[in-house]
């Protein structure tokens, strides 16, 4: 956990709970998103302890998608950049309205700022990348229906 409820996550897994040299400063960020703490709690095993791995201090990534509803069924999302105190609200609109066909780079590389609370999809999310090396987020499905999803992903 980062600041105000920004949780990062690596591209590190392990099949003991031994964490000894990890230093997650010289691991790939894989993404960075706003979590309901309580309600992903089950994912986790427990909580390290602040000397058994050295902790992520590179910059917080502070642009993220916001999510915008348009019309029934129809759904967008904006390029922003978090507020000081790392919050959407008072964020800085970098981009309106971006499109799955001219932005997608920056629809892929981006996350939403929502609070993320399902542990059931946080841990498929993680499954998935583990397996097959790709970072898919189910969410922009959502909102962009036309982007397809990697064959593979599970799909409730």
């Amino acid at each position: 956990m980062r600041k105000n409820g920004l949780m990062e996550f690596f591209d590190v897994f392990r099949s003991n709970d031994s964490w000894k040299d990890v230093d997650l400063n010289e691991c790939k960020l894989l993404f960075c998103i706003f979590v309901a703490e309580k309600r992903i709690k089950n994912i986790f095993v427990r909580i390290l302890n602040d000397n058994e791995v050295i902790k992520n201090s590179r910059p917080i990534i502070k642009e993220m998608l916001s999510f915008e509803w348009v019309s029934e069924n129809v759904y967008t999302s904006n390029l922003i950049e978090l507020s000081d105190s790392y919050s959407s609200v008072g964020g800085r609109v970098i981009k309106t309205a971006l499109s799955d066909k001219t932005d997608i780079e920056t629809i892929n590389t981006h996350e939403f700022c929502g609070v993320f609370g399902d542990s059931k999809k946080l841990l498929d999310r993680l499954k998935f990348f583990k397996d097959t090396g790709i970072n898919w987020d189910e969410q922009k499905k959502f909102i962009y229906p036309s982007i397809e999803r990697p064959t593979g992903f599970p799909v409730d």
